[in-house]
């Protein structure tokens, strides 16, 4: 009996949020079309809200549904932790493509992980207090640098310091100062996006993140930025496809409550060739 082998065809994608009731994925089944003929699938950070003591339970249910739709389709799932599900698995990045594809949430490059957050200065303390026991021969490392970031961004969910938020935008409506710390993060990200990775990824051709919620391509110099927003408030997400020695990214598309690519990329990069054995 012959065996089919699947080409191999990676989909990036991040920001369900799922288990929230509001501004998130409902359920995992609408997002099945997505990894239609792909390989892999990698959900870069908040994937689920497992950081949340009311939402917990049903984003751990959502996680296992999702897993399993993956298996049934043998389709083989990566998660990234984000801020929002830091221990939803170890890994905090990948790279892809022989250090040509750099994948994180996006949450570490900034100390206080969500600045326009209004506990943006307990988040800042607690990053602080973790960075100052990290070794000084260490602190530029990537690792520690996402380690730090995990151990900040867990501090805003601790009891002490835990408050309920409405979100999306009735919590707009109701802290309305969130606004312009939003959009002036909005506007700084694609440039420390590029400086987090010339320093800790600097053959990356490709960075992708999420976290902000703001989708979006920047090229700076070589490197080209790709934050694939989120499936809740804004909205507007992208997917990263990888395959063929090429990376797409697609519009995220919602049809009758399940979500699909696009028809046609938005745009397509080529990449870089393998390094030559003297080059690694």
């Amino acid at each position: 009996m012959a065996v089919i082998v699947k080409p191999e065809r990676t989909v990036i994608v991040s920001d369900f949020h799922m288990g929230r009731p509001y501004a998130a994925v409902a359920s995992p089944d609408a997002l099945r079309p997505l990894w239609r003929g792909a390989s892999r699938l990698i959900v870069n950070g908040d994937a689920a809200e497992l950081h949340h003591p009311h939402y917990r339970d049903d984003a751990q249910r959502q996680l296992r549904r999702l897993s399993q739709l993956c298996e049934d389709d043998g389709v083989e799932l990566t998660l990234l932790s984000g801020n929002h599900d830091p221990f939803v698995s170890s890994g905090r990045h990948l790279v892809l493509e022989h250090n040509r594809v750099f994948i994180t949430h996006g949450d570490a490059l900034h100390p206080a992980i969500a600045p326009w957050s209004l506990d943006a200065k307990v988040i800042r303390k607690a990053y602080d207090e973790a960075f100052a026991q990290v070794h000084p021969e260490h602190r530029n490392k990537l690792d520690e640098i996402l380690r730090v970031s995990e151990v900040a961004a867990m501090s805003q969910w601790m009891p002490e310091n835990f408050r309920q938020r409405h979100g999306g935008v009735l919590e707009l409506l109701i802290r309305p100062q969130m606004i312009p710390r939003i959009l002036h993060y909005w506007h700084t990200i694609p440039r420390l996006a590029e400086n987090f990775a010339k320093t800790h990824m600097p053959d990356a051709q490709f960075f992708i993140l999420g976290h902000t919620h703001r989708h979006g391509v920047w090229r700076f110099n070589g490197l080209t930025v790709i934050n694939t927003g989120c499936f809740g408030f804004p909205g507007r997400p992208l997917a990263v496809v990888i395959e063929n020695a090429s990376l797409s990214v697609f519009k995220i598309l919602r049809h009758g409550g399940r979500y699909e690519l696009a028809p046609r990329s938005r745009q397509i990069f080529k990449l870089a060739p393998p390094p030559s054995e003297h080059e690694a």
